[in-house]
Order: structure tokens, then C-alpha cells, then sequence
């Protein structure tokens, strides 16, 4: 049997600048990297609302990449609402085992915490987290990165995404029966507070 070697990979921009901000200049650098490696579908949750119409695109894609700034040591507001709003797939066939890869970018300091905090959401939702499929990039990264250093290989650069979707598409191609633990489905967001 041959394997797809194009991947259906679902893009989401959780940051409240849509396509217009770092994010969104950082999801074209995405897409020319992936060039006859996958299709991206890409989503600018601050434009979007989720609906039917981004549910299919989740159960469809073979992965996801979630895509956000840093603000105020978490991630973009639109993401934090998709989170709330998707709780519904976690646990599903819609997400589990489901390989994503996590870009935040910041420009000092938090980003390594929104990565690992985001990674940690999702990976409890159902996604696959692959090694090494998460990265921060910073404004401080890329000016000292402009400058000559034997420290340069310490530093996330951009051409580290070329290892990341390398990563998910490595698992874009694993088969895996998961176990799921349960999840009550009757109602996520029933109040279970008396008043």
C-alpha cells in the first residue's frame, strides 16, 4: 500500500490579530516549508467561530498545528475559546491520537510556559504529541540570532520547524489503536454548582 506522502494538516492561529500579525507571517513560512509535504488549511480562529463547518476540518485533517503568541503568559484569546468550545472531541476519534505540533511566539519572555501549558491541554484532549513538535520563537531569539555566537544552536530558530513537521509527518503515518479513558458526554457544560 502507498503511503500519502501529502498530508492534510489543519492550521490553527489562535492569535486575536488574525492574518495580520507574527503568527500570521509565521503560518507563510509554514506553508512554503511543507511545499509537496502537506496541505495546509489554514484558520484564523479571531475570524472564525467553531461550528460544524471547523469541527469537520478538526476530524478531517491528519494534524493539527496550533499557532499563537504569548500574552500575558498564555496563549491568544481566540485559542483559549476554540479550547472551551472543542471540549466536546476530547476523548473522540475526532482527536485522539491525532498528531499536532505547537508554535508560540513572544517577543522577551512566557513562551516556553505557553508551550508547555498548551501541550499539556491537548495532549489530554486526545492529540499525539510527537517528539520534539513544539517550538518558541522570540523577538530577542531573532535579533540575537542576527549576530555571530558559537551559542546560535541554543537558540530556536525557524529552520527548527523543518525538524518539527518533519516529526508530525512521521506521525502523520503511524496506525495506532488508543485507549481512551471516559468522558462524560451527557453535558460538558451543565452546572453542577447548587445554588
Amino acid at each position: 500500500m502507498k503511503k500519502n506522502l501529502v498530508r492534510d494538516i489543519l492550521v490553527l492561529n489562535g492569535s486575536p490579530n488574525g492574518n495580520s500579525g507574527n503568527c500570521a507571517t509565521l503560518i507563510k513560512h509554514l506553508e512554503k516549508m511543507t511545499k509537496g509535504q502537506a496541505s495546509l488549511d489554514v484558520i484564523h480562529l479571531a475570524k472564525s467561530a467553531y461550528g460544524l463547518s471547523l469541527k469537520k476540518k478538526i476530524e478531517k485533517a491528519q494534524a493539527v498545528i496550533f499557532v499563537t503568541g504569548t500574552y500575558w503568559d498564555s496563549w491568544g484569546s481566540p485559542m483559549q475559546k476554540l479550547l472551551e468550545q472543542m471540549t466536546e472531541l476530547e476523548a473522540t476519534p475526532a482527536l485522539v491520537g491525532k498528531p499536532c505540533a505547537v508554535f508560540v511566539l513572544m517577543h522577551s519572555v512566557g513562551g516556553k510556559s505557553v508551550l508547555s501549558r498548551l501541550q499539556g491541554v491537548l495532549s489530554t484532549m486526545g492529540f499525539l504529541i510527537p517528539p520534539m513538535s513544539g517550538m518558541v520563537y522570540s523577538l530577542v531569539n531573532d535579533i540575537a540570532l542576527k549576530g555571530k555566537s558559537t551559542h546560535a544552536q541554543d537558540f530556536w530558530q525557524m529552520d527548527d520547524a523543518h525538524l518539527i513537521l518533519a516529526n508530525l509527518y512521521h506521525a502523520c503515518d503511524l496506525k495506532v489503536e488508543w485507549t481512551t479513558w471516559p468522558v462524560d458526554k451527557a453535558d460538558p457544560r451543565r452546572r453542577w454548582l447548587k445554588p
